[in-house]
């Protein structure tokens, strides 16, 4: 017999379910799926999810079909709920099928043409409830359900765990139920689980089940790059979705993607090339994410084999006294898609405090799209320590060497890694998150003890449990190297890359050679590019159209730990001639001088010429010899710095010849012309804008907004454009409130419409000035005529005054004690200010009089103020028409003489209302039109009356 949701004649107790249990929870799925589809179906649903009040939540729960009222076109949340309702509400709720041509019970009355014996074979075949009788058969369709069954039925169909202890008044068998229906948030504790339940109960259990079984929706989605979009859920959780399909920008595009076993849909537009986000994972990186992969050389560059962020393309401005950095002198990596570039600080540099991060638009795409500049301010407070990844050591035999991975950057100096006892000083490996160990000597297969001391990162951090202690195991790796790929990467050269970190001592010529078609050797050079890659270069010239030969690798050649190929490698491989004259593919011209792009690497003969025409008047602009001292190449580009020109459209006329490839018989490039264009004032001024001044916050009486003047200025002629740009402008952080309008005055200059100097006044909306006293205004974005982008600044403007009303945003019966209502305050409040007269309490439907003396006390006030308040409404308790009652006294008249001074039929003595009692049905609370509270602003900002806050 299947254990189901009350106690039988033939058995009071409970016993395990022996079924149903997969059909019940594919129901539990299929009512998700079915919920999500409500919500497009019913307007009303939206509405559910936020419902507060039994009534607003049958009315969410009827639009999708799971209750009805009555005749009447009424819920009746007062009355009991039968058991035939019961069924139907369960079956709805979990999406049970309807089971029609069965009649499993012997109630007078149980024909094919009552209208709950759907829902009752329903619940009886997913084993969720049965008869009350099972000997005579009868299930009692008309009769009253309790509590404790609802809670039995409830925990059975969402399979909730058996908690470990109760304290609830369940009897015995339904202790555990209703105590997993109170821990998963279903029925309140405080329940009488023995009495029967009311269709209000029900409904607020439904609600929750609900709510619970209900599948998110999506409510972002934002193109990251053009083939991965972040979703997010109407439950806050995200996923990153990877497209097969690239994205197009501009164009509004459907995709499909499941989550959690269900199918979605979303539209996304990819936007203008972008930054998406600045993070600092730690106190020693940041993190910037672009929408599109962006071109390395435009925010990076390499000197020695050492990459860091290019000047001028990336600031980092501390505000407030936070640690000085240097971003240009930063390490910076690219991830494998180019999307993501992770910015680590020099030496000892650390992040701790507020700093502007700006990025320039002379960052640019792969497909060489200006990405649009951006600010950002980053509040950085580095407290999480670090701590150990992994500790691995792989040997063939023996090593001395153990590899810590760690969770960030750490300061490798100040730590001290004890391999079984004995202390060794750790360096840093190939990344900042990396400690080697050089030990005594691991033998492989062994496990060793490890402990990490005094770890910490370059916040002070340290690693906790201090030391760490863990394990090592040197794992035996005697797998012999292998050639993964070999591949022609041009006329003489090969890219060879082996399965493994290698030994660079004997990749060598002498252990890699190249025969020739003929037999003969052909002389190779060999250059480590990282510890698996290398390149192969061929010293003798190719003067054929094909030279074909076989590369060989023998045994010589060893991994890092030693382990040899196995057996020698051999490939073919086919050099073909290199015969492609090299093309201009872009001229331009700038602060730089004149840059000529190529279609490929080159050289530059001595003593080539070449002309530039002015195309407006067609003369000779400039006759140019190259010789040395007068150009600098760099692979595929030459530039010429010491020419000079005026704005203008030029040809520029390369002879034959005037540059040659690499090839071994070097192409020439044939005579050309390119146009180009130049303006000057986009490159002689290099200068930025600068803020002179800034003049603090005024606002005359009456007015509405807060205005404070910041006065620019710029050597050559500021952007006024640029300068009215709200999105130019933080405020405390933040952007600046909706409202804020921007004037300009006091142009100096001759020309107006590129002033020297210019005086931005910003109104603020008094809306949008929650608090008094200073706040720091950050500039970014301002640029002058000549497109140089103002170094972000930080000022401070004071004399700004709280100009919000407090609101009353909250209100809930306490959880600690049920007879307390719990106020709440968008701000802190004067609490003398704070009357039971600013309030309007409304309970099952009576208005408490103002002669009530209820009672308000602030929560934890501060130097008088507070935002907390409890509140306490006293009660009498008397006799109404026959009936125990509690009452408030409204007529003047001793004893409830009215309808409208009852607040619940009860036998409840006479004191503070018990708020959480199940008589309480309805409470709400509204700031009085004539309320009086004020904050603790200098204004002394009155509330907003009018507001409602319904409690339940």
């Amino acid at each position: 017999m299947s254990d189901m949701s009350y106690p039988t004649k033939e058995n009071s107790q409970f016993m395990n379910v022996q079924g149903g249990e997969k059909k019940v929870m594919k129901k539990i799925l299929s009512v998700a799926l079915s919920t999500a589809m409500a919500f497009s179906m019913f307007a009303s649903v939206a509405f559910g999810e936020t419902a507060t009040t039994p009534q607003a939540k049958f009315d969410a729960l009827a639009a999708k079909g799971i209750l009805n009222g009555y005749p009447d076109g009424q819920a009746h949340l007062e009355k009991d709920l039968t058991r035939a309702e019961f069924a139907k509400i369960v079956t709805k709720l979990f999406d049970l099928t309807e089971v029609t041509g069965k009649l499993s019970y012997n109630d007078k009355g149980y024909t094919a043409t009552n209208w709950a014996v759907p829902y009752i074979e329903a619940v009886t075949a997913a084993n969720l409830m049965q008869g009350k009788d099972t000997v005579k058969g009868i299930f009692d369709y008309n009769g009253k359900v309790t509590v404790e069954e609802v809670a039995a039925v409830l925990f059975r169909a969402l399979k909730l765990e058996t908690p470990a202890t109760t304290d609830n008044s369940a009897s015995a068998w339904a202790k555990g139920y209703a105590q997993a229906v109170i821990n998963a948030g279903l029925v309140a504790q405080g329940t009488n689980f023995k009495a029967n339940a009311t269709r209000s109960l029900v409904v607020e259990a439904a609600y929750a089940v609900d709510n619970l079984t209900a599948v998110p929706t999506v409510t972002a989605a934002e193109a990251l790059s053009p083939t991965s979009v972040l979703v997010t859920f109407s439950d806050k959780t995200t996923t990153t979705v990877t497209l097969t399909t690239a994205l197009v920008e501009g164009v509004e595009t459907t995709i499909n993607f499941k989550n959690n076993g269900h199918d979605y849909t979303a539209k996304v537009t990819l936007a203008a090339p972008k930054v998406v986000s600045v993070t600092a994972p730690n106190s020693k990186q940041l993190v910037v994410k672009f929408n599109r992969p962006v071109d390395s050389a435009t925010i990076s560059e390499t000197v020695a084999n050492v990459t860091t962020v290019k000047d001028g393309v990336v600031a980092v401005t501390y505000l407030n006294g936070a640690n000085t950095v240097n971003v240009n002198g930063a390490n910076i990596v690219l991830g494998a898609d180019n999307t993501e570039a992770v910015i680590t600080f020099a030496g000892s540099e650390f992040l701790k405090g507020s700093y502007a991060v700006a990025l320039t638009d002379a960052i640019k795409t792969t497909a060489g799209e200006k990405v649009t500049a951006y600010t950002q301010v980053l509040s950085v407070s580095d407290t999480t320590a670090p701590s150990v990844v992994s500790v691995s050591a792989v040997a063939r035999t023996t090593t001395n060497r153990v590899v810590l991975k760690l969770s960030e950057p750490v300061v490798p100096n100040s730590t001290r890694v004890y391999v079984n006892g004995t202390a060794y000083v750790p360096t840093t490996g190939n990344s900042l998150d990396e400690l080697v160990v050089t030990s005594g000597t691991l033998e492989a297969g062994k496990t060793y003890d490890v402990s990490v001391l005094n770890l910490a990162d370059y916040a002070g951090n340290v690693i906790s449990p201090n030391p760490t202690k863990t394990t090592v195991t040197v794992v035996s790796d005697v797998a012999s190297p292998t050639v993964s790929s070999l591949t022609v990467t041009g006329e003489r050269t090969l890219k060879l890359v082996f399965s493994k970190d290698m030994d660079q001592n004997t990749v060598n010529a002498n252990n890699i050679r190249l025969v020739n078609a003929d037999g003969t050797f052909a002389p190779l050079s060999v250059t480590k590019v990282d510890a698996k890659t290398y390149t192969l270069t061929v010293q003798a010239a190719i003067t054929t159209a094909t030279t074909t030969g076989t590369v060989s690798v023998n045994t010589s050649v060893r991994d890092f730990l030693g382990n040899p190929f196995a057996a020698a490698f051999t490939q073919a491989v086919s050099f073909a001639k290199d015969t492609v004259a090299p093309t201009v593919t872009s001229v331009s011209y700038g602060s730089n001088g004149l840059v000529i792009k190529f279609s490929e690497n080159v050289n530059v003969p001595n003593a080539k010429q070449f002309t530039i025409i002015n195309e407006s008047n067609g003369t000779v602009a400039q006759t140019v010899t190259a010789t040395a001292g007068t150009y600098g190449t760099k692979d595929d580009t030459v530039t010429f710095p010491n020419i000079t020109l005026a704005s203008g459209t030029y040809t520029l006329r390369l002879p034959a010849g005037f540059v040659t490839d690499l090839a071994s018989a070097p192409n020439s490039l044939a005579a050309s012309t390119t146009s180009f264009t130049y303006t000057a004032t986009t490159t002689s001024d290099s200068e930025r804008p600068k803020v002179g001044s800034v003049t603090p916050v005024s606002a005359p009486a009456g007015s509405t907004d807060q205005t404070f003047s910041v006065v620019f200025t710029d050597n050559s002629g500021l952007d006024l454009a640029s300068l009215r740009d709200v999105n130019n402008y933080t405020l405390g952080g933040t952007a600046l409130p909706a409202g804020t309008f921007i004037t300009l005055s006091g142009f100096v200059g001759s020309n107006s419409a590129a002033p020297l100097q210019a005086t931005v006044n910003i109104s603020v909306p008094n809306s949008g000035v929650a608090d008094s006293g200073a706040k720091e205004l950050l500039v970014s974005g301002v640029k002058d005529t000549a497109g140089n982008v103002i170094q972000p600044a930080f000022n401070s403007i004071t004399g700004f005054v709280d100009k919000v009303s407090p609101v009353l945003t909250a209100a809930a019966v306490s959880s600690d004690l049920s007879s307390n209502l719990v106020l709440t305050f968008s701000e802190k409040v004067l609490v003398s200010s704070v009357q039971a007269g600013d309030f309007v309490f409304t309970v099952n439907g009576v208005e408490i009089p103002s002669g009530v003396a209820v009672s308000i006390q602030p929560i934890a006030a501060d130097n008088g103020f507070a935002t907390k308040f409890t509140v306490s409404i006293p009660v009498l308790n008397g006799t109404y028409n026959g009936a125990a009652v509690l009452y408030v006294e409204k007529d003047g008249v001793n004893g409830p003489s009215s309808y409208n001074e009852i607040i619940a039929y009860t036998t409840d003595t006479a004191a503070i209302l018990n708020l959480g009692a199940t008589y309480v049905t309805n409470l709400s609370v509204k700031v009085a039109d004539n309320a009086t509270i004020t904050d603790s602003s200098t204004a002394n900002n009155n509330v907003t009356t009018g507001t409602v806050i319904t409690v339940k």
